[in-house]
């Protein structure tokens, strides 16, 4: 009877000591309010470290946000109302020129993913002139890259071009089954299933190379300052998300259906292949394609012309993690 009662008792307190370092590991856990701003695959990233656990593994409590426009995005976060969000570099410039504290601590996807296509009769960027081009609103990522892909084609936004706010990438491929509109630009998985459906493709990512800011993680140099670990440990779930994804392909798949809401095993496999190779070990800012955009704004933006990229940039948090050798020791595993 006495063996019995010390057993219960050492039970007990076991099971009291794990309660204890649970509930002091949840007390320890820093609450953030997250969003990313387009349902595109750059930001599996983001749905994994969620879905497997890595944010909460680095002490992180995050609430996960759609915001479907890069612009409300950019406003929630100044706002305060998020502490971090994945948008594009353009909202991100054009916040900072006026006047706002927005940095980019790192980089997705540093070059256009967008492809522009059209309705089958249309062949040719001189047959595109008078029609309508769909993006998700002005200024967001669509709006600029369509902007880009119509200048090396020979054409001049709003005069040869309509470009027309429809919404996401999803809503601007149901506006061309529709035919209300003539063109539109499409993120890789739509792209996939636009080809499918036979749309014409006039430019891709790799007949229109643009380096360009296209996801990026931000935060502001304020909550930067104030909340350094917490930064940290956010792109240390980052970096661990995109090692789990280049690593654990039909998991990463399963995800990816889940969060695009696409079925297409084939288009997600093509999908899953193009981000294997796009997100970086180490996802850093580029200086070259956040220049460049500012390059393209200075042409109506006077603010744009003495502006530097560096000033948008801070990669101070990405650096110190690569020194702690953090990103090495998961590669090597």
């Amino acid at each position: 009877m006495k063996s019995y009662s010390s057993k219960s008792r050492f039970f007990y307190s076991l099971l009291l000591l794990v309660l204890c370092h649970a509930s002091i590991a949840s007390a320890q856990a820093t609450r953030l309010k997250t969003s990313y701003s387009a349902i595109t695959a750059n930001n599996s990233p983001l749905w994994i470290a969620k879905e497997k656990g890595f944010f909460s593994k680095h002490h992180l409590d995050v609430q996960v946000v759609l915001i479907e426009s890069g612009t409300t995005s950019i406003q929630a976060l100044v706002a305060g109302e998020t502490q971090i969000a994945q948008l594009s570099g353009g909202v991100i410039l054009s916040s900072g020129l006026a006047g706002s504290d927005v940095v980019s601590i790192a980089g997705l996807e540093n070059r256009s993913p967008f492809s522009l296509i059209t309705q089958k009769e249309i062949k040719s960027a001189d047959q595109l002139k008078g029609k309508k081009l769909a993006i998700s609103r002005f200024g967001s990522a669509s709006d600029l890259a369509a902007r880009l892909i119509l200048q090396r084609l020979g054409l001049t936004p709003e005069k040869d071009v309509t470009l027309l706010q429809v919404g996401g990438t999803s809503t601007r491929l149901a506006a061309m089954a529709k035919r209300s509109v003539d063109a539109a630009v499409l993120t890789p998985e739509f792209y996939l299933l636009a080809k499918k459906a036979g749309f014409v493709t006039l430019a891709d990512p790799l007949s229109v190379k643009i380096d360009f800011p296209q996801n990026t993680i931000a935060t502001s140099r304020a909550f930067l300052k104030s909340q350094p670990e917490a930064v940290t440990q956010y792109l240390k779930a980052a970096i661990e998300a995109i090692h789990y994804f280049k690593n654990n392909r039909e998991e990463s798949i399963r995800i990816l259906g889940k969060y695009l809401g696409i079925q297409d095993r084939e288009a997600l496999a093509e999908i899953y292949e193009l981000y294997k190779n796009v997100l970086a070990p180490l996802p850093l800012s580029t200086v070259e394609g956040m220049q460049m955009l500012l390059g393209w704004m200075a042409q109506r933006d006077p603010r744009a012309k003495e502006a530097r990229a560096e000033q948008f940039i801070d990669s101070t948090s990405l650096r110190e993690i690569e020194k702690s050798g953090f990103v090495s020791s998961l590669y090597q595993r």
